[in-house]
């Protein structure tokens, strides 16, 4: 892996498209295209498949840093590809479909989508323990194991999701978010220094 590619850039894009998608997400349902039988794409929601698939293009740079970054990468395109999979194939499927009943498709399918989940926390930690290990080689003025803790919050996300409201889950992926801005700022001090 070639240990001298600036990531201050693209981690830079990743916050963004991150952030970007962290609003939109207080928005969606907002503003409808076609509101029938709630099965409605929303403004927000295409802006939010926008910004994750800008974000492949930070992963994919990333990928060539290191091999934790690179596995990060490969469970990102595995989690979208599981899930968009998963979720057009239970929009799919006719309801008279002999011998299997509809329940037994759309059971087959949730675990693919659920796979797809389960991929991307696989790919928060190849990422977050990457961009750890890269921290430590490069000798950012980061502390150590600190930007893991994006990982960790993301994992008391999904606890969090068990209370009734949705304040607890914003606040932690704002602190998400200004851990990660504040590593991309040393990233950039550093790598300053060695142009």
């Amino acid at each position: 892996m070639n240990n001298n590619i600036p990531i201050a850039r693209w981690l830079s894009m990743f916050w963004l498209c991150s952030a970007v998608s962290l609003v939109l997400g207080q928005f969606s349902g907002s503003v409808t295209l076609n509101g029938t039988n709630g099965a409605a794409l929303t403004v927000t929601g295409i802006l939010g498949i926008f910004c994750t698939l800008v974000q492949f293009y930070p992963f994919y740079r990333f990928s060539r840093v290191s091999e934790r970054l690179q596995r990060a990468f490969t469970a990102t395109v595995l989690s979208v590809a599981a899930t968009v999979v998963g979720l057009l194939a239970m929009m799919l499927v006719p309801s008279d479909t002999p011998p299997y009943t509809p329940s037994t498709f759309y059971l087959l399918f949730s675990l693919i989508a659920l796979a797809g989940v389960i991929a991307a926390y696989v790919s928060q930690f190849w990422l977050y323990t990457g961009l750890d290990d890269v921290c430590t080689e490069r000798g950012y003025d980061f502390p150590p194991k600190r930007i893991r803790w994006c990982f960790y919050l993301s994992l008391i996300n999904i606890l969090l999701r068990m209370l009734p409201t949705s304040i607890p889950i914003f606040l932690s992926q704002i602190a998400s978010l200004v851990l990660l801005a504040l590593f991309i700022r040393a990233a950039y001090q550093a790598e300053k220094l060695t142009v």
